[in-house]
């Protein structure tokens, strides 16, 4: 047990001291999950809500099993999208802070910047 928790923390040590921002990103992506998780439950208990209140106002001829496989499937779908959409922004951020590239300037664009700043120097 001592000795995996020593390498997780040698192999995050590694990382800090190539990525310097890596911090950084690692807290934006547990703001990423728990924002995705968070989702998934509103999401689903809001669809519930409004469906069960639906199927007791209009009686439909709908199988009631929707009643448990619809919010289960709005709120996991919006859950990817919202968590997606974080990641993205949480990989583009860093990359940028990272000067690698970012969503304005592409990689082959920064680079060539890097070495035309290197031959003037």
């Amino acid at each position: 047990m001592d000795r995996s928790s020593s390498t997780t923390s040698v192999e995050e040590n590694d990382l800090m001291e190539r990525y310097p921002h890596f911090k950084t990103y690692k807290a934006c992506q547990s703001k990423a999950f728990m924002t995705g998780s968070f989702t998934l439950l509103m999401g689903t208990a809001c669809t519930f809500l409004v469906m069960d209140h639906w199927f007791q106002r209009f009686k439909p001829s709908v199988s009631r099993n929707w009643l448990i496989a619809g919010p289960i499937l709005v709120g996991t779908m919006s859950a990817y999208a919202v968590t997606m959409g974080q990641s993205i922004y949480c990989q583009n951020m860093w990359m940028a802070m990272e000067d690698r590239h970012s969503v304005i300037t592409s990689a082959k664009e920064r680079l060539t910047e890097r070495l035309r700043e290197e031959e003037e120097s």
